[in-house]
């Protein structure tokens, strides 16, 4: 007997999408009053400077897996709730100090939910992001010291689009816990079938990064066990262009990661063209060799996004869509496919940006028939 598997269309996600729009207004909280008091910030020091900032980001999420939908209350994994710390002094004209405290708080992440959970998923407190201080000179560089981003994380990430919030290459973050369903039950999760091979991710690493010439910037980072990266980033604007891109090579086989963690060694990159009109382009690709013997093909993925963005009235409006592929990620012969299309508008009077998203999952494996998973998105991310 053959198992018929459930297809969604563009015209199903964009119904969906108002759908989970309307459902998040419901939910909205009052606006708090506009008032602005006096407030500051004093560091423990004369010699450094402290500031405080940060971030809320709230959604409501909608997932259809092919046997089951529900709605959810999340933090968006695309860019997580946090608060920071940074601290600057100066030692001359030419060298100064940093430091960076930043914690994530995420009550219910996207990217960990699972359909039919019993309860909001997530560590009930805060968790490390950056724990790091550098010293930079204008002429030498800069050196980084503590928990931060290695010199690889990002570097599939470069988006001038306007719409990372809601959509970018890291789609795992967004729902990344629901798993695919077939006859036969659970499958993977997105998450495990699909990764955008981001570099060492942030980590305990000595890190530096060179001025910029012309243009170009040169990273390296060490981590233990002999873990390392090395990336190269190029930004540039010319004839009415604004150009971001970044290239990474990254290894961690000689960093112990625990039982069934193996290590791996990749190449990845993206780059992305945003014109003076608004339209914008934005790919990005990785291959990774695993060490495990057990496969035979490498893991590849690639990731395309085309948008729109324009200025005006209560702030940027931002449009795209995007799709994305990921080969043999979880088991060999896999084929993960995905695509969505995202709306974000900016309201710069109160710092916050509101936004709509939905992606349609697909996953190919042999031997299994899995249904698509539908994923929509709305909320608002405001910054402090």
């Amino acid at each position: 007997m053959t198992t018929r598997r459930k297809k969604h269309s563009m015209p199903e996600l964009v119904a969906a999408m108002v759908a989970v729009a309307l459902v998040a207004l419901g939910h909205a909280a009052p606006a708090a009053a506009n008032q602005h008091e006096s407030a500051g910030v004093t560091s423990g020091t004369d010699s450094i400077k402290l500031s405080v900032s940060g971030q809320v980001n709230r959604g409501v999420l909608y997932v259809d897996d092919g046997a089951d939908d529900q709605f959810f209350h999340v933090d968006n994994d695309n860019s997580s709730t946090r608060l920071r710390f940074v601290g600057s002094g100066s030692f001359s004209e030419d060298i100064s100090v940093g430091t960076i405290i930043e914690v994530q708080f995420e009550s219910n992440s996207t990217a960990n939910i699972k359909m039919n959970q019993d309860g909001a998923t997530g560590d009930d407190n805060f968790t490390q992001r950056k724990l790091e201080l550098y010293f930079d000179h204008k002429r030498f560089g800069r050196l980084w010291l503590g928990q931060g981003d290695t010199a690889s994380n990002g570097t599939s990430e470069v988006d001038l689009s306007g719409t990372g919030v809601i959509g970018y290459s890291g789609i795992a973050d967004m729902a990344g816990g629901i798993e695919f369903q077939d006859a036969g039950g659970a499958g993977p999760s997105i998450g495990t079938a699909f990764t955008n091979m981001d570099g060492l991710s942030r980590d305990d690493r000595l890190r530096y990064d060179t001025p910029n010439f012309a243009g170009f910037k040169l990273s390296g980072s060490l981590i233990e066990n002999g873990a390392a990266d090395v990336a190269l980033r190029y930004n540039a604007t010319f004839g009415g262009f604004e150009l971001g891109s970044a290239l990474a090579y990254a290894s961690n086989n000689g960093r112990d990661q625990g039982p069934g963690d193996l290590g791996f060694t990749q190449i990845n990159g993206s780059v992305s063209l945003l014109h003076d009109s608004g339209f914008n382009l934005t790919g990005a690709a990785g291959q990774r060799d695993p060490d495990d013997p057990a496969r035979n093909d490498d893991p590849f993925f690639w990731y395309a996004k085309v948008g729109y963005k324009w200025g005006g009235g209560i702030g940027g409006t931002a449009i795209a869509v995007d799709y994305t592929q990921a080969d043999d990620v979880d088991e060999d012969n896999d084929e993960f496919t995905s695509y969505g299309i995202f709306l974000v508008q900016k309201v710069d009077k109160i710092a916050t940006e509101l936004y709509l998203g939905g992606r349609i999952h697909q996953l190919d494996r042999t031997g299994r028939t899995f249904d698509d998973i539908t994923a929509v998105m709305a909320g608002a991310r405001v910054k402090f």
